[in-house]
């Protein structure tokens, strides 16, 4: 569901309008391409007939203009849509220049026989000098736009794999993020059923609420910060079931702003880690969680008392959680968040701070 979220496909209205962009763009670019060099030759005309007179004259002129111009669109997508995607890149360049020599050649005998054709007397030259540098032009403009083209269709596609390989890391992160946190759970139901105390099905009822949380809202790309609050209320609440009055808990979150936003599950892994370290063999053991925002900033931090003499066994999942949430926070929020993991006498600090503008 992560990747079915981010990877929306592109709305039907925004492709029309891109289509109607491009072609707009293109019926531009050729109408000045067009129109303007007319308005400027066409004092300078090419055609010198004495015989004929001046109106006769200008008529043939904007004939063969555009005729020509008509050649030079002609060959500008031939060449951009034909040539260089399925000769250059799969013939080679050898193969390529021998087939535009050739359309060269066929746009240039076009063009006389265009003129043969409307001119009251066989014109003196095959080749003309206007047309062919048209062409030349035509071809240079098309290459270049050929070329700008695939090098943003590469951009976008190396983009597009890049961003599809991010989620599918990140959403292998997140399916780590739940067994890890159930075999949490399950350690502390297990140790309520021993003690066969009246606390486990309330703790399984909340238990649920967590589980719905998990697989109901952890897959959005973000949820409202009132749920992942509520979230972390919730497995405190769990842990105080658990732990009674011998762990000494304290939490404050609140969020000032509503309307903020944050990747789900991503500070559980902190308060999980504190009360795994932080209930062994210690006395009085604290621990602490504040939570509060200012404007688009979120402070988040976890205290918890440890033994620095404790030789605590780990295991093989031991620190799956932390590494998990500093791989996502240089996803999700690469620049805007910082993470400081110190110790200050018998007591472990976790301290974030994130941008969620």
């Amino acid at each position: 569901m992560l990747s079915q979220t981010l990877n929306r496909p592109v709305t039907l209205p925004m492709v029309r309008w891109r289509q109607v962009l491009v072609t707009f763009t293109h019926i531009f670019f050729w109408a000045c391409f067009i129109i303007l060099p007319l308005f400027l030759i066409e004092n300078q005309q090419s055609i010198h007939q004495p015989q004929l007179n001046p109106v006769l004259q200008k008529e043939l002129f904007q004939k063969t203009f555009f005729f020509s111009q008509f050649l030079a669109v002609l060959l500008f997508y031939t060449n951009s849509e034909i040539l260089l995607p399925k000769m250059f890149k799969k013939k080679g360049v050898s193969f390529y220049v021998l087939v535009l020599v050739l359309c060269l050649i066929l746009c240039l005998t076009l063009a006389y026989g265009f003129r043969y054709w409307i001119m009251p007397t066989p014109p003196r030259t095959w080749f003309t000098y206007s047309t062919f540098y048209l062409l030349i032009s035509a071809l240079g403009i098309s290459t270049c736009f050929r070329l700008l083209i695939d090098y943003q269709r590469e951009h976008r596609l190396q983009n597009e794999q890049e961003k599809v390989r991010l989620q599918s890391e990140l959403s292998f992160l997140r399916s780590q993020i739940s067994p890890h946190f159930m075999f949490n759970l399950m350690n502390s139901l297990a140790a309520l059923a021993r003690k066969k105390s009246d606390l486990l099905e309330p703790m399984i009822v909340k238990m649920s609420d967590l589980l719905r949380y998990m697989l109901y809202d952890s897959d959005e790309t973000k949820v409202p910060i009132e749920k992942e609050i509520n979230y972390l209320k919730s497995y405190v609440d769990l842990q105080k079931m658990r732990f009674g009055n011998y762990v000494k808990v304290e939490i404050q979150a609140t969020a000032v702003n509503q309307n903020m936003a944050i990747e789900p599950m991503l500070l559980i892994p902190f308060v999980e880690n504190a009360f795994k370290h932080g209930t062994g063999y210690l006395r009085d053991p604290l621990i602490q969680i504040l939570l509060h925002t200012e404007g688009n900033q979120l402070h988040f931090m976890v205290k918890n008392r440890f033994n620095a003499d404790s030789k605590e066994t780990k295991d093989g999942n031991s620190g799956i959680g932390l590494a998990n949430v500093r791989r996502r926070l240089e996803l999700m929020y690469p620049d805007s968040h910082q993470l400081e993991v110190r110790t200050d006498k018998d007591f472990f600090i976790t301290e974030l701070h994130i941008d969620l503008k």
